[in-house]
């Protein structure tokens, strides 16, 4: 009879161990039931918060982000929709899982560690359009310019004490006082095609990402060709850029001829008509920024013009006896009147050029005498040059050159298209910044649960006991 009382005692202290021990089980797995319902919701609400982007961005610009004023509702509005959908996901739960916090713990914008965001999300979308000899393509033509450069110097170098004893007659006026008489009134009513002049309102900058920066001044180059030093030293003009400098800028520069309006090419209504110029030149008028992409397309087509020119002899011939009457003027030397009188008609074809680009149409990169267009003789009609269209494997057009002086100019880049995409979206949502453009970040969430069995439970992993409620606490991160 002992026997059994000491057995009973026994089965009663192991059931009691194994009842316990049961329930515990049974609290533990409620414990990670209720936290991995806690990581799931949250990631559905980030979810939910991600497929709130801004349309408009989307749609226009293929950039994927949050506004975290969300329209002028401000930040609290995105830490809402994540409690609010945490509620309704959790509701109805038998553990009575109770959202306690929610917070967008972290930022980042399309704008921040120099645009960091905005770069990859262009990258990514262009890769499927990008062309892969794009920056072949510049860099030839950069290298080519340096070359032509070069060429020049070193023909006005050797020629220097160059001079002529007897020539034919020239009777005329000099064609540098005819050149500065035709761009008196600015070069580019000379070189506007049929679709006239850019319009002269100025945007407000001041709010603008790029604001601060800066935008250069480009002023336009003398063209009276009276100094002969100076004419050299901008001929001998370096290009700075190398492979690698082009190649990291491309997709951006593919992006921005795909995506946005330039003087040759309109994709849509907006503020703005030159919009790639803007991003060359960041004047806050159209006037400007074209004025200034057409003055830099001329610095990188002159020496190109004039190493063709001082190797055609036909033309040379032409020039020869002008620099000789020219010569027998006080201080003038032969070979400094030649040299610059080459310039000068160098200048007037590039002037040609950029007005046959300006229409839309296609010069050849390197000149030969069937696409030379003009004649020293008879500067004037610069302004009567039809609007050529040449085919062939050495064709160039605006935009090519418009891709040059984006890579040359790639260091606001970025910043400006940042402004180019504000302008245009807050013309139809008056609150949006794109400071405020959310392309990743992280919400710390904490969930509580009741308790049953305390005593038995340790804190763990992202689990806490406080209040007789276990607390659920975790951190996700959404991105684009």
């Amino acid at each position: 009879m002992n026997n059994r009382g000491q057995i009973t005692v026994f089965l009663s202290i192991l059931t009691t161990s194994m009842l316990l021990l049961g329930l515990t089980m049974i609290e533990v797995a409620r414990i990670k039931m209720g936290d991995a319902r806690t990581v799931e919701a949250t990631c559905g609400a980030v979810e939910n918060v991600e497929a709130a982007y801004c349309r408009e961005l989307f749609d226009e610009y293929h950039l994927l982000a949050i506004d975290k004023n969300f329209g002028g509702q401000g930040e609290g509005k995105l830490e809402q929709m994540v409690q609010d959908y945490l509620e309704y996901t959790l509701s109805g739960q038998t553990d009575k899982l109770a959202v306690e916090q929610v917070a967008l713990s972290r930022y980042e914008g399309l704008l921040d560690n120099d645009c960091e965001g905005m770069k990859k999300q262009i990258s990514d979308y262009m890769k499927t359009y990008m062309l892969t000899n794009g920056a072949k393509d510049i860099l030839e033509m950069l290298t080519a310019e340096d070359q032509a450069g070069d060429d020049s110097g070193n023909a006005i170098e050797q020629g220097r004490e160059e001079s002529l004893e007897e020539c034919d007659k020239w009777i005329g006026r000099d064609p540098r006082e005819v050149l500065g008489e035709l761009v008196k009134g600015g070069i580019l009513p000379l070189v506007v095609s049929d679709r006239g002049l850019p319009s002269e309102k100025k945007i407000d900058t001041e709010n603008l990402p790029s604001y601060g920066v800066g935008a250069e001044n480009i002023e336009e180059d003398s063209t009276d060709f009276q100094d002969i030093e100076k004419f050299e030293s901008q001929i001998k003009r370096k290009n700075t850029f190398g492979s690698s400098e082009i190649m990291g800028n491309m997709y951006g520069v593919a992006y921005a001829l795909e995506t946005f309006n330039s003087y040759t090419v309109s994709r849509s209504e907006r503020p703005l008509s030159c919009e790639i110029e803007y991003l060359i030149c960041g004047r806050d008028s159209d006037m400007d920024n074209l004025k200034g992409v057409v003055n830099r397309i001329i610095l990188h087509r002159l020496p190109i013009n004039f190493a063709y020119l001082v190797t055609e002899r036909k033309r040379v011939a032409v020039v020869e006896p002008m620099a000789f009457a020219l010569a027998l003027l006080p201080g003038v030397t032969y070979s400094a009147a030649k040299y610059l009188l080459l310039g000068c008609w160098a200048y007037v074809e590039t002037l040609a050029d950029v007005k046959i680009m300006l229409a839309g149409h296609d010069i050849q990169f390197m000149k030969t005498d069937s696409t030379w267009l003009t004649d020293i003789r008879n500067i004037e009609e610069l302004k009567n040059i039809d609007a050529q269209d040449f085919k062939g494997n050495d064709a160039i057009g605006y935009r090519e050159y418009l891709a040059l002086l984006l890579v040359e100019n790639s260091k606001y880049m970025y910043y400006r298209m940042a402004d180019l995409i504000q302008i245009s979206i807050s013309m139809k949502n008056d609150s949006f910044l794109i400071k405020n453009a959310v392309c990743e970040f992280s919400v710390d969430v904490e969930v509580s649960q009741p308790a049953h069995f305390i005593a038995f439970i340790e804190n763990k992993g992202n689990t806490n006991i406080n209040d007789d409620m276990y607390r659920h606490m975790c951190n996700v991160s959404g991105r684009y």
